[in-house]
């Protein structure tokens, strides 16, 4: 019987077996995955193992050439390449990205072209020879499409275990930067919880403050760093930052409390006629000391077009935020 060999690389260490076996199997044989791994039909360096046995780096996983999916999936070829000045910081473990305006990081409809998927070739590309038999780069967190600034994305399975830990732990403090409505006079804390709403066309909404056993606890801090006008409207400058991660947390909580992003159409905010719907930055990421090359503390300044909405409003970046 014939077998394909495949050795095991550094991002695949301490993984199940079974999981990571079944990247090769075709659909059909997905149902055969234990069967085939009591029959010798799936080794390791040659002898049986059970499907929680934890592969290390160098082992080489022996599978019957007839299980294996030979389906070629191939990136589409439209993907446009990753942009030299998306990139923040590249390390070994992590990848740091500006993310453009109006750009979703992951698809939400079949056609389009997500951040995730030009992250995924450029990975490809740069780890042709030494690929992983299960590791797979993705984000890290979440971006709305219409936010812009700072995404990680994993390089390693090192890196994302620990950026993901470090989320978990509140060890990680994002900072964001908006134009709303209104005049926000002082800062505030604010403590909500946010519940999913509704579905139209692949796009949540949710609603704060209405609890169910779905709810999700939000924390916000909300800071004023200027005043200005857009069309005879009080705007403000205003820097978030927040303690957790739920969707659409500052569009919502901001809304909530009376200060809509300017342009934000879905929390109720005034529509206008500029480059972007509205303005949501992600400006700062600060990390405790750690082992992955990745400094205290990273800052992305805001791109051109919300620079130039600063300009209109008469708003004007600090030097120190």
């Amino acid at each position: 019987m014939d077998f394909e060999d495949f050795t095991v690389g550094e991002n695949d260490n301490g993984r199940r077996l079974d999981r990571v076996v079944r990247k090769f199997l075709s659909d059909e044989n997905l149902p055969q995955l234990y069967k085939a791994l009591r029959k010798g039909l799936i080794k390791v360096n040659e002898k049986k193992q059970k499907e929680d046995y934890r592969i290390n780096s160098d082992d080489k996983i022996n599978i019957a050439s007839f299980l294996i999916n030979k389906e070629k999936k191939e990136f589409k070829k439209n993907i446009p390449p990753l942009l030299d000045e998306w990139i923040i910081l590249r390390t070994e473990d992590l990848l740091i990205l500006n993310k453009p305006y109006d750009l979703n990081v992951q698809k939400a409809k079949t056609e389009e072209i997500s951040l995730d998927e030009i992250v995924q070739r450029d990975y490809e590309k740069r780890h042709s020879q030494n690929k992983s038999l299960s590791f797979k780069t993705g984000p890290l967190h979440r971006l709305d499409k219409k936010t812009t600034g700072l995404i990680v994305f994993s390089q390693s399975l090192k890196g994302a275990q620990w950026f993901t830990n470090s989320l978990k732990k509140h060890e990680i403090i994002k900072t964001y930067l908006a134009i709303i409505e209104g005049k926000l006079s002082s800062g505030n804390f604010w403590s909500d919880n946010i519940t999913k709403a509704k579905q139209i066309d692949n796009y949540y909404t949710v609603k704060v403050n209405e609890c169910t056993e779905n709810s999700k606890d939000s924390l916000t801090k909300v800071i004023p760093l200027g005043y200005g006008k857009y069309k005879n409207k009080d705007v403000t400058l205003a820097k978030f930052i927040i303690y957790t991660g739920r969707t659409h947390q500052i569009r919502s909580v901001s809304a909530y409390h009376g200060y809509p992003l300017l342009g934000d159409t879905a929390y109720g905010g005034t529509k206008i006629n500029e480059i972007q719907d509205f303005f949501l930055h992600s400006f700062c990421l600060e990390f405790k000391e750690n082992e992955f090359k990745i400094t205290k503390k990273l800052i992305c300044n805001p791109q051109k077009d919300f620079a130039e909405m600063l300009t209109i409003c008469g708003l004007k970046l600090q030097e120190k935020i």
